[in-house]
């Protein structure tokens, strides 16, 4: 699909050109004319001009003209037609884009991709587009296109699970994978797929029941969602503990996209330094800590700003959007 343009071009242009040195090659083979005056005899009569005849036509030439006529003009018309409305209403302007596209996706590092817009799909690409990820979109449902068009989403078109459309999306650079299918045999096949393409692409999928989890995770998921236990936990969660998740939808709602919780994974750089000193430099002191998890899996909740701090453990933080990472 993405080479069309290149190749009706070519198509059509052939058509044009048969048709001149079919009549150029006529002239010379019946009239025996030079190469200029049987190509300017072919072009008139093509274009229906009416300039006259070059030289005197013999009874042969005469026939050969009327063959011209007939099938040549209907070819050259068909061709320049086509070739104008390819160029300047359709096929021209959707290949500039799809290049300046395909450019733009080139040069990604670190982005995310989502394969198949199916409703989860479509949450994870808001959540990523509000908090500012590069994303790429693998889609081939036309009406789904049309929805990343208007929104200027990269996409690419085609099979989530084909080697091709995979590192089209820039798989080799990618930091993270969705697959949301709608089959748990896809979204295997696409884990399967991009993992032999970037071993270390975190690769999420989703899953309709616990048995599917478990085969994705054993092919290679390193996550694997099932939207209806997420929704059943927080519809029970609605019941049980209503107030708690009604001050964050009121949160979220009243200021959406301007906070968010994260787990951030302490390198080598905050070694035996200080909790305070971490969210003063990397966070303006605006980041509350809900917890560390440290290297033995135990966990401190609500650390102070004197606690110390080794690489490789784990803050779980709530920050606003505002501040670094």
């Amino acid at each position: 699909m993405r080479n069309s343009f290149p190749r009706k071009l070519i198509f059509l242009s052939s058509l044009v050109f048969a048709a001149l040195l079919f009549g150029t090659s006529g002239y010379m083979l019946v009239e025996g004319w030079s190469f200029s005056d049987s190509l300017f005899m072919t072009v008139i009569t093509l274009a229906t001009i009416g300039y006259g005849e070059t030289h005197n036509l013999s009874l042969a030439g005469r026939y050969f003209t009327i063959a011209l006529i007939v099938f040549g003009t209907g070819v050259v018309g068909y061709g320049i037609s086509s070739l104008t409305l390819m160029l300047f209403q359709g096929d021209l302007p959707l290949y500039l884009r799809r290049k300046k596209m395909e450019k733009l996706i080139a040069h990604m590092r670190q982005h995310t991709i989502i394969c198949g817009l199916s409703h989860t799909g479509r949450y994870a690409l808001e959540e990523l587009l509000g908090t500012h990820h590069q994303v790429v979109v693998i889609e081939k449902d036309e009406a789904n296109i049309a929805l990343l068009q208007e929104r200027d989403v990269p996409f690419i078109v085609g099979d989530a699970s084909e080697d091709e459309n995979l590192t089209a999306a820039g798989i080799t650079h990618a930091r993270a994978l969705i697959s949301c299918l709608s089959a748990d045999a896809d979204n295997a096949f696409v884990v399967v797929t991009a993992k032999s393409l970037n071993p270390t692409v975190l690769a999420v999928a989703k899953a309709e029941n616990e048995s599917s989890r478990k085969k994705l995770l054993a092919v290679g998921a390193d996550n694997v969602v099932i939207p209806s236990h997420l929704g059943g936990m927080n519809m029970a969660n609605i019941v049980a503990h209503p107030e708690t998740l009604h001050f964050f939808e009121h949160l979220h709602q009243r200021y959406p996209n301007q906070f968010h919780a994260q787990v951030h994974v302490l390198d080598e750089r905050w070694e035996a330094q200080p909790l305070g000193s971490f969210l003063n430099n990397g966070f303006d002191g605006k980041a509350m800590v809900i917890a560390l998890e440290r290297s033995t899996g135990e966990v401190e909740f609500s650390p102070g700003p004197e606690v110390i701090m080794h690489s490789g453990e784990s803050l779980l933080l709530i920050r606003s959007q505002q501040t670094g990472s």
